[in-house]
């Protein structure tokens, strides 16, 4: 992990951001699947037929998946940069300390703020309350910034 730990006030000023990423994020992903079961569908009728299937029949879907795809990573890099790492089911994991360990604050859309938490090497099944007080120590002064979140 990187030395940039979030608190989770830091995280929860990222949440409407994050909300809006994922919401698109989501569109998208039904947008690509939606075109590439048609394209298949597309390609399967074609070989059925025995029409003349080559680089260009299907040119024009291949080009549109490709940049919904863009589309899609770009806003991955977009969580990447708020410090975030997304996850399977559209979780955002934030690096954190606690108690001195390193640890994963673990976000899901729809929750309204970040109160949970997992080991590094765990995953969201293995979930844990945030300790009340949250007493975590911001990021030191000599932590990398440059990964700060915009405002």
């Amino acid at each position: 992990m990187g030395n940039r730990y979030y608190t989770p006030d830091e995280v929860n000023r990222l949440i409407p951001e994050l909300e809006r990423i994922i919401a698109y994020l989501r569109r998208l992903d039904a947008e690509i699947q939606e075109k590439d079961w048609r394209l298949r569908q597309r390609k399967v009728e074609a070989r059925r037929r025995d029409d003349k299937v080559d680089t260009y029949t299907f040119l024009q879907e291949e080009a549109e998946l490709d940049f919904l795809r863009i589309l899609s990573q770009v806003q991955c890099d977009r969580i990447r940069e708020l410090g975030g790492e997304l996850k399977g089911g559209y979780l955002v994991d934030f690096p954190a300390l606690i108690d001195g360990q390193e640890v994963l604050l673990c976000w899901r859309p729809g929750e309204p703020v970040v109160s949970w938490y997992h080991g590094v090497h765990e995953g969201m099944m293995n979930r844990k309350p945030l300790p009340e007080p949250w007493d975590s120590p911001q990021a030191s002064p000599e932590a990398d910034r440059s990964a700060e979140p915009e405002e």
